[in-house]
């Protein structure tokens, strides 16, 4: 069936392909009435008209479109997000710096008055206004701090504290935040931007779900044994656990879409409003950090969602050091200078992998030819068709057959590239994979 957040667009398409001769191309969603997975069709739809204007019937056709959409869609706002990302922190530094000297001026002035004095009624409230201001920027600033693949120590308590106040900022006054924290600390070992990206966007989406006023609760637990639960993603974690509960009571999720919520690209919401892999990568997060996540929902009551995690025992990164020690593979990155150079070497480092660099292509082959590092990688950094690096991998590729060979591609298209010189090429990257993806791959080939 198509989509209900697009039949009405699609039912305006049709009549107006009754007055264009040369038909329409349009693009909706429909949702399988039994698994409830939705995909993205673009339909090209061109009406048989008698010569009296009646519709006869329709001639067209029907392509999925589904994955590229969704591309599409995320390489379109990449860039601005960027760009954005940069100006909100620089915006955010400045907007702190003000409330910061209102803050001292007000404190200022407060402590030459007395309690008696008109005006220190109103100056206590611009001091506890400034600070709560400026407690506001620097959890936005937070946000900003770290990337993702750097875990540590924190307390899941500290975590949703400051997110939940974060929360009440930008989701309507109507709903109503409720938090009930553990009374001890539950220690975690996490990517704690990762971590961050989830609660936010569970937030987000208890908010879409309550229309009208409604009632938010975030609680943690700790447990010493897992209760009954239903439509779990992941494998619940050794015990014991920490438990993150976020508990709407809005519209709910019918029993039918239970099964496909956490599916890449499912989404119920308008073709604007999602890109449907916020539940996706909570389930991702989750399934790295070794825990599960779990949801029970009643529709038209609520719906409850669980992240389930180790608590940490403060043996994680010792065992995280000796795995990076024990599994490090020498790479030989070859490339030229410049910036596209400088992200890939750290990049792989970071990554635990040792690097050895080589601007050309002879470079490469004399530490090819030495017995200075065990190389299991060739990593060609390729701008355009650069014939030297083009020629090294077709050379590595008959000399020395057993070492993996990885392709970047830098400002142009596979497309671009000769059939032979992809042969040559154990994996290829795109600009447009993600850092899971690429290591993954990485890993898959080694």
């Amino acid at each position: 069936m198509v989509h209900e957040s697009d039949i009405d667009e699609l039912k305006k398409q049709i009549k107006l392909s009754t007055r264009t001769p040369e038909g329409i191309t349009t693009t909706y969603r429909i949702r399988n009435v039994v698994t409830g997975r939705v995909a993205y069709v673009l339909e090209h739809r061109q009406a048989v008209m008698t010569k009296g204007d009646l519709v006869l019937g329709y001639e067209g056709v029907w392509l999925d479109v589904t994955r590229q959409t969704i591309a599409e869609k995320r390489l379109s706002s990449a860039a601005w997000k960027e760009t954005l990302a940069v100006l909100t922190m620089g915006l955010a530094h400045d907007f702190s710096n003000v409330m910061a000297g209102i803050h001292s001026i007000s404190e200022s002035f407060l402590a030459q008055m007395d309690a008696q004095n008109p005006f220190h009624e109103g100056m206590s409230l611009i001091r506890q206004n400034s600070l709560q201001a400026s407690q506001l920027v620097q959890r936005i600033i937070n946000l900003h701090h770290g990337k993702t693949g750097e875990r540590n120590y924190h307390d899941l308590n500290e975590i949703v504290g400051g997110l939940v106040e974060l929360g009440r900022k930008i989701i309507p006054r109507r709903i109503e935040i409720t938090i009930e924290l553990a009374p001890d600390s539950l220690p975690l070992y996490v990517d704690l931007v990762e971590f961050h990206q989830v609660i936010i966007n569970l937030i987000l989406n208890a908010a879409d779900a309550m229309l009208q006023k409604g009632k938010l609760l975030f609680r943690t637990t700790r447990h010493e044994e897992f209760p009954v639960l239903a439509n779990v993603q992941g494998t619940l974690p050794r015990l014991p656990s920490a438990c993150l509960t976020v508990q709407d009571d809005g519209s709910g999720i019918p029993a039918r879409h239970l099964s496909s919520i956490f599916d890449p690209f499912f989404t119920t919401k308008a073709v604007d409003k999602g890109s449907g892999l916020g539940l996706y990568n909570a389930k991702l997060f989750t399934e790295k950090h070794r825990g599960a996540i779990s949801v029970s929902s009643i529709e038209g009551a609520g719906t409850t969602f669980q992240i389930w995690l180790p608590i940490s025992d403060f043996t994680e990164g010792e065992r995280d050091v000796e795995s990076a020690l024990g599994k490090r593979s020498s790479v030989l990155l070859a490339g030229r200078a410049g910036k596209p150079l400088e992200n890939a070497i750290e990049f792989l480092r970071l990554n635990g992998y040792q690097v050895v660099v080589a601007n050309s292509a002879g470079q490469a082959k004399e530490l090819l030819r030495g017995n200075e590092y065990p190389f299991v990688v060739l990593f060609v950094l390729l701008e355009g068709n650069d014939p030297e690096f083009s020629l090294l991998l077709a050379e590595v590729r008959v000399t020395q057959p057993a070492l993996k060979t990885v392709m970047q591609t830098v400002g142009c298209n596979h497309d671009e590239l000769s059939t032979d010189l992809l042969k040559c090429a154990d994996l290829v990257i795109s600009s447009d994979m993600s850092q899971e993806t690429i290591l993954g791959k990485l890993r898959s080939i080694l």
